[in-house]
């Protein structure tokens, strides 16, 4: 009886590690937990925001992963690269306004860069982690931005310009983290018109949520992407106006790790162990009589 009610308590006490993540949607300092170790990180730039007129649409922030080792209590600074502007409307072919994504860093541990921006008229789509789709110079439906590390689409018909590059298929990188599901948003779609610009690239989901990438300015404008870094839908073209384009999305650190604590037991195990305590109790004092 005494050996099973000692089994009962190490049983109703004991604490199996488990994985732990924190989300960082904004700069800020992380400080190491006690007794933890080693962290997975993951970090995508700011999208690229969407250029005015029928252009390319933004690239999604450049992404990347790694297994850091750390000590407890070390302080190390998280960056969170912010979404580019998107290009304002003009009636002429001056780009105004069009910024790229800004980089995200996880202390010097691990740095990537934001989602790229056209640099002249008339250019292809963007490049990032995911590209931008390809506008449209003479056609009804422009390219859908890039996921999960793919190229852009290129124009449905007529006339293409260049799409925009991905740096190549990033998801074998998100299966190491199992506290949330990691997934590619999608990419934007292509605007519609003679005239359309691409859509923005899209960026990374958490368990199916995130924050997207803005559209264009008008119905008929590329769309931006999903998710956190995902890329600005471009504008289009309509009566002498180059429509302006959509903001890129903010970029993302999330950090996972295993953690040893113990945690707090339920009132179910403490009514558990209470029980034990007790029978323990009487069994020795049965025996002293």
């Amino acid at each position: 009886m005494y050996r099973f009610i000692c089994i009962l308590l190490v049983f109703a006490f004991s604490s199996v590690a488990g994985a732990v993540s924190i989300t960082f949607t904004s700069s800020q300092n992380f400080i190491v937990p006690v007794g933890v170790t080693s962290i997975n990180v993951i970090a995508i730039g700011g999208g690229g925001g969407g250029a005015n007129g029928h252009q390319g649409g933004g690239g999604a922030g450049f992404l990347n992963t790694g297994t850091f080792t750390v000590s407890s209590g070390q302080s190390i600074f998280v960056t969170v690269g912010l979404g580019g502007n998107g290009a304002i409307t003009q009636s002429n072919n001056n780009i105004v306004g069009l910024t790229a994504g800004t980089s995200s860093s996880f202390g010097g541990f691990l740095t990537v860069n934001g989602g790229g921006v056209v640099s002249g008229v008339n250019a292809g789509g963007h490049n990032g982690s995911s590209g931008g789709g390809a506008a449209c110079n003479a056609g009804s439906l422009a390219g859908f931005g890039g996921s999960g590390g793919s190229n852009g689409s290129p124009c449905i018909s007529g006339s293409s310009m260049p799409i925009g590059l991905g740096q190549g298929d990033y998801t074998p990188l998100l299966a190491l983290f199992v506290d949330n599901a990691i997934t590619a948003g999608l990419g934007g779609a292509g605007g519609t018109g003679s005239h359309a610009g691409g859509g923005g690239a899209g960026g990374i989901l958490i368990n199916n949520a995130g924050i997207n990438a803005s559209n264009g300015l008008a119905s008929f404008s590329g769309l931006g992407g999903k998710g956190f870094g995902a890329g600005g839908g471009a504008g289009g073209f309509n009566g002498g106006n180059r429509i302006g384009g959509g903001d890129g999305a903010d970029g993302l650190i999330y950090i996972e790790f295993n953690t040893s604590a113990a945690p707090v037991p339920e009132p179910s195990t403490f009514v558990l162990a209470f029980f034990g305590l007790f029978v323990l109790g009487f069994s020795k004092r049965t025996r002293s009589v």
